[in-house]
């Protein structure tokens, strides 16, 4: 975990919660984001100029010209009553009660690319499942008032995307965000938006059942504390957070004045790969889009064109994690044999098929067997049931349980 004062560095990705001394940053931290009028944009670096959370807050207890130093008059005077007032832990504990996480730099519940950005925040409050640290995200944006076009393309891209195992990324806005999230959704993947308001407010409030699905099946995530209201200045800013946590961020639809290229412009500052799904000339909506393509960004029209710009390692996790959901979709089958009762070949053909049919020459690409070792263990699949061919020569899993024992 990475944060500044009495708590030690330690190695990222290591999970230390539960530990008194990250548990009381939490606290500190907690408490010093519900402070009035405290901006999460200017939190981080009055942390890093007072040497922590707990010198920070203990600063801010006893005023005086060190205080006014770091907040300003003002809020200096101002936040000095209120953290007399305030019992860190307590502040921590009635988030914990109303189902709100804190995570704080560093920390497993999102992946650590985020916290390597330039200007990482302070801390995130979540809500719902936790978001792997090895998950592969990958973020789809794009214009509010999006055509009908953009809202298919959207929704089509998350879903090919989530079948593939990747986590959508963003912000749960009007138009191609909230079709980005509604595709994962629909094909059973994990979405996280992002929002640019506290993590208990539902913003826009016609997206109320949107917002409650994604925290049932997927995340919530904020850098604005609860109650935060919703301001135009706050969205541009938390959109550092959806090119942070993503490997690529793909814009779907945009003017050219578009948020989604903000979000494009950052990803660039933090080397992530740039996408962008063409449009039709001359539309004001694809005039952000074209102008990201005409500068070099890969031009999107399938999931296979983003997926082939992700680093070798997250293809790879996303191929592990491809076998272990076909390991228990499998396993799961009443009347279909368990996965550990096969050879290592015949479980690298299932867990390819089990997420698409495929030719021979496929199947042997994804597994790495040659097509002559591949033929006599497909020939064992149908024979024993497990798989059939289709006409156009295609291998897939058959829908019906194999007949008798597996073998």
């Amino acid at each position: 975990m990475r944060v500044e004062g009495k708590v030690s560095r330690l190695p990222m990705g290591e999970n230390r919660t539960g530990d008194p001394a990250v548990e009381r940053e939490r606290a500190y931290r907690t408490a010093l984001a519900l402070l009035p009028r405290m901006s999460p944009v200017s939190l981080p670096r009055m942390i890093r100029m007072a040497g922590g959370a707990e010198e920070l807050w203990e600063t801010l207890c006893r005023g005086g010209e060190r205080a006014v130093a770091l907040a300003g008059g003002e809020r200096a005077g101002e936040w000095k009553e209120a953290c007399r007032r305030t019992d860190p832990q307590r502040s921590l504990d009635g988030l914990v009660r109303r189902g709100i996480r804190v995570v704080l730099p560093g920390e497993d519940a999102v992946p650590e690319v985020l916290w390597r950005i330039y200007d990482p925040p302070a801390l995130l409050f979540a809500r719902g499942r936790e978001l792997p640290r090895n998950a592969v995200c990958v973020a789809v944006v794009g214009a509010r008032k999006a055509t009908s076009y953009g809202r298919r393309c959207a929704e089509h891209l998350a879903a090919a995307l989530a079948g593939r195992g990747v986590v959508v990324v963003s912000g749960a806005a009007y138009g191609i965000d909230a079709h980005a999230h509604r595709g994962s959704l629909q094909a059973g993947g994990f979405t996280v938006a992002v929002l640019g308001c506290g993590i208990d407010r539902v913003y826009p409030p016609e997206h109320a059942g949107l917002l409650a699905r994604i925290a049932e099946s997927g995340c919530l995530l904020s850098e604005y504390p609860p109650g935060e209201e919703p301001q135009p200045w706050k969205f541009p800013h938390r959109n550092r957070i959806i090119a942070g946590l993503s490997l690529a961020v793909v814009v779907v639809e945009a003017s050219a004045r578009s948020g989604a290229l903000i979000t494009a412009d950052l990803a660039l500052e933090e080397g992530r790969e740039v996408m962008a799904v063409p449009g039709p000339i001359g539309h004001p909506l694809t005039e952000g889009t074209h102008s990201l393509i005409k500068k070099g960004a890969k031009l999107v029209t399938g999931v296979e064109d983003i997926l082939e710009e992700l680093p070798v390692e997250a293809l790879r996790q996303l191929e592990r994690g491809k076998e272990g959901r076909a390991a228990g979709e499998a396993d799961s089958l009443e009347g279909w044999p368990p996965l550990s009762s096969m050879s290592p070949h015949e479980r690298a053909v299932i867990a390819v098929l089990g997420q698409e049919p495929g030719t021979l020459d496929l199947i042997s690409l994804r597994t790495g067997v040659e097509p002559h070792e591949l033929l006599a263990t497909l020939a064992s699949l149908l024979i024993k049931g497990w798989v059939r061919q289709d006409a156009g020569g295609r291998y897939c899993l058959s829908p019906f349980p194999p007949q008798g024992p597996f073998g």
